[in-house]
């Protein structure tokens, strides 16, 4: 049974767990999670790993971000602007000549509709980004579907359809620290992605367009080693974002990211089938919330401003296409 409770002035919490006493929490404010609870801590005590605020509310004063569904577009947009089938876009700057995450009070700053499937331990949130929102083509009906299995899976689909041609590449914005501890930096969690390149940024934190051998930087985490190899080094791109803030070109869907926590005893894996990941270390953190470098996020998308750069894939949405993109949390203990 999914049991529901207020979250704030208007939200409502879900609460899911399984057979194994892993919990997941959802809002239907930003469609997000709120936390994720695993049963590690001494006397069988939850421990949650995923960054939360306390109420919708409390998204609205510090960070609107930290779990919450990323529609239509995630990334950064350059010029704010795109050419779609010949007509071009402009749309909202939320950052100097740029479009960041959808836009101004987008899809992570509503209440969507919402649907309980009791029997499938599942939520689905629902909504319709209006035509012309934010300068974006289209009523677009996006659905995100989130489910928690008795395997300690979290997974997570993203679904759209659109009425006009438009551009669409969503992603979920959980940060996670798997010591429990968003005041403690996540320097010491190894993480493995099987990539042999990834996009460095340019002074406007966009990627320049071009994708980048890993070896021999500290963007190479094809065996695992610690997010410190960045945050203590000089190389360039992690000075320029004080962490990391870049995409990953995943080799193959089917080889899972994967983190360990510092001292090993809890994993996170995660599968998806888009063709990038964006790993932000919270440097520029909101300190109610967490300290610099206090979680990480893994967000699973295609490259970030495709729609203006070749070489990076298309996040073409046709008019009635359906899209459907899945990503699995998989947490061991």
């Amino acid at each position: 049974m999914i049991e529901v409770k207020t979250f704030g002035e208007k939200a409502k919490l879900y609460c899911l767990e399984n057979k194994n006493g892993m919990q997941v929490t959802l809002t239907d404010f930003g469609a997000r999670v709120v936390g994720v609870f695993l049963p590690v801590e001494e006397g069988g005590g939850l421990r949650n790993v995923s960054l939360a605020a306390k109420s919708d509310e409390d998204y609205r004063k510090t960070d609107l971000y930290p779990g919450s569904s990323i529609v239509p577009v995630a990334g950064r947009i350059s010029g704010a602007q795109a050419e779609i089938k010949g007509t071009s876009y402009q749309f909202t700057e939320n950052e100097p000549g740029r479009t960041l995450h959808g836009g101004v009070d987008t899809a992570n700053e509503q209440y969507w509709d919402v649907e309980l499937d009791h029997e499938r331990n599942q939520v689905t949130f629902g909504i319709v980004l209006k035509d012309g929102f934010n300068g974006f083509p289209g009523d677009v009906r996006v659905k995100a579907i989130y489910c928690l299995t008795d395997k300690n899976e979290l997974t997570v689909d993203y679904q759209a359809v659109s009425d006009k041609d438009t551009i669409f590449n969503p992603t979920n914005h959980i940060y996670f620290n798997l010591t429990g501890d968003f005041q403690r930096s996540v320097a010491e969690h190894r993480i493995k992605i099987a990539a042999n390149h990834y996009a460095p940024l340019g002074e406007d934190n966009l990627p320049t367009g071009v994708l980048e051998d890993v070896t021999g930087t500290p963007f190479d985490f094809r065996d695992f080693a610690p997010f410190a190899q960045g945050f203590d080094s000089q190389y360039p791109q992690n000075v320029l974002v004080k962490g990391y803030d870049h995409p990953w070109l995943l080799e193959e869907v089917d080889i899972p990211v994967e983190v360990l926590s510092p001292d090993g005893k809890i994993g996170l894996s995660v599968k998806t089938n888009q063709p990038a990941v964006v790993i932000y270390t919270y440097n520029y953190p909101v300190e109610e919330l967490a300290t610099f470098h206090g979680g990480f996020s893994l967000e699973c998308q295609a490259l970030p401003n495709a729609c203006n750069q070749d070489g990076f894939g298309s996040i073409l949405l046709e008019q009635g296409e359906e899209f459907l993109s899945k990503t699995t949390y998989r947490f061991t203990w």
